[in-house]
Parts: structure tokens; C-alpha cells; sequence
């Protein structure tokens, strides 16, 4: 009976560490979401970046927004589409300092997180508006800080 209890108790701490691994697709919070895709984002295998996107970013983005950005990207056919910045800064030039990820109030099933920093020394907040889905939280859409959102401009 001990031995059952032990194996138990190790399959459950085995589940636990293998789903907070990077990459997974079920992270706990939507700042760990949020976390996960900006180091993503400054690594070697950034999954904003197509073809990559379509196997990455569905670990990320809520399907309605993946669809609208993965129809952008193959549209553009590796030019620029409708997206002229990087995404995670709201620039096409960064010099970032200050990082700092904040969870906003929420209603249930959804979340926000936001992005706070510097860029070349001026403050800004990128807001992550976030879907709790059965795959774990996902990104429904980005707000910018003069009033754009991703959603928008993939749409428009």
C-alpha cells in the first residue's frame, strides 16, 4: 500500500514538472504564457517568424487570432504584410529595459497581462488580452498603447 502511495505521489510530481516545461501548451497563468513567448521571441527559434509560426504560435495565440495572423503571414509571401513592427514591443527598433510582466483584474475565463517597459527610454504597456481555452490560456488579442490592437489591424 506504501509502494502505491509512492508511485502515486511521484506520477503526479512526474505530470507536474512536465507540463511546466517550456514550450508546453498548457502553462498554469497567462503571465507564464506571456513570459514563454517573449524568451521565445528573443531566442533562436522565435515563433512570430514563419513557417515556424505554424507549428509555435498555436502553443500561444487563440485560434481566431492565429488564423487571422497566420492568413497575413502566408499572404506576404515573406514581405512585409500588415504587420510592420515587432509585435511583443509595438517597434520596429528596440532598445528594452525594465521588463516587467503584470497581471491585470479579469473576468472569469479570460485574463490580461501587461508588458511594461522601456524602449529607448520612453515607458511603454503592451496589454495581452488572454482566453482561457481547454488547451490552458491562450492570447486573444494585443492592445497597443495608442489604442491598436493586433486583432485590428489583421482584420482591417
Amino acid at each position: 500500500m506504501n509502494r502505491l502511495i509512492v508511485l502515486v505521489a511521484i506520477l503526479a510530481l512526474v505530470a507536474r514538472f512536465a507540463s511546466a516545461q517550456p514550450g508546453s501548451s498548457n502553462l498554469d497563468t497567462g503571465k507564464e504564457l506571456v513570459a514563454q513567448l517573449y524568451k521565445e521571441h528573443s531566442g533562436k527559434s522565435d515563433p512570430l517568424q514563419y513557417p515556424a509560426s505554424k507549428k509555435r504560435l498555436p502553443n500561444y495565440f487563440y485560434k481566431p487570432l492565429l488564423d487571422l495572423y497566420l492568413k497575413d503571414q502566408e499572404a506576404s509571401k515573406g514581405e512585409v504584410g500588415k504587420i510592420d513592427f515587432d509585435l511583443l514591443y509595438d517597434a520596429q527598433d528596440f532598445e528594452i529595459s525594465d521588463f516587467n510582466l503584470v497581471v491585470l483584474p479579469n473576468k472569469k475565463g479570460s485574463g490580461y497581462v501587461a508588458a511594461r517597459f522601456k524602449n529607448m527610454g520612453v515607458d511603454q504597456e503592451i496589454i495581452f488580452a488572454l482566453q482561457r481555452t481547454k488547451m490552458g490560456w491562450r492570447i486573444a488579442d494585443i492592445q497597443y498603447k495608442d489604442g491598436r490592437s493586433l486583432w485590428k489591424i489583421l482584420k482591417g
